[in-house]
């Protein structure tokens, strides 16, 4: 199983979300800066270095608060566990990349039909700073959603 993050930068009552250029999952739709982890690199590390990479901003260890962790499955199979991080903060000017265009979208108007089916349900939980864990099963990789089930934190 594979370990990756995800960051969810909010301000004034506004998500940042980047449209994925490339990837090994969701080219094309929206969703925040995040990837795998690197061996001997921590979960924050990751999200930093990601963020970076994606959207050209910094984010500060300190600001980040861990709101969820989501495991999914694919034919039955763990596939990924994704640590999600919330934040208002960070530095630096906002860039496309190799990677996203990045763009704010109200919190209480998503633009749900542009990310993956399955963050869908549970997007709107994180953005609210909601802690939760939960299981999204997919038949394969990210394609024929079936379900997801949410556990406290």
């Amino acid at each position: 199983m594979k370990i990756a993050t995800l960051a969810l930068i909010i301000q004034n009552g506004h998500v940042l979300l980047g449209r994925k250029k490339k990837g090994e999952i969701g080219t094309n739709t929206l969703n925040g800066p995040g990837g795998k982890l690197e061996p001997g690199e921590s979960l924050v590390d990751c999200v930093v270095r990601e963020t970076n990479e994606e959207l050209g901003i910094k984010l500060v260890p300190e600001q980040l608060d861990e709101v969820a962790v989501i495991t999914f499955y694919a034919a039955g199979e763990p596939d990924f566990k994704v640590h999600v991080y919330r934040t208002d903060y960070f530095e630096g000017t906002l860039a496309e990349t190799a990677d996203m265009i990045p763009a704010w979208y109200p919190c209480d108007d998503l633009p749900l039909d542009q990310m993956l089916e399955s963050d869908r349900m549970w997007f709107g939980k994180a953005i609210a700073g909601e802690k939760f864990r939960a299981d999204v099963y997919y038949l394969a990789r990210a394609k024929d959603f079936q379900r997801i089930e949410f556990a406290d934190y």
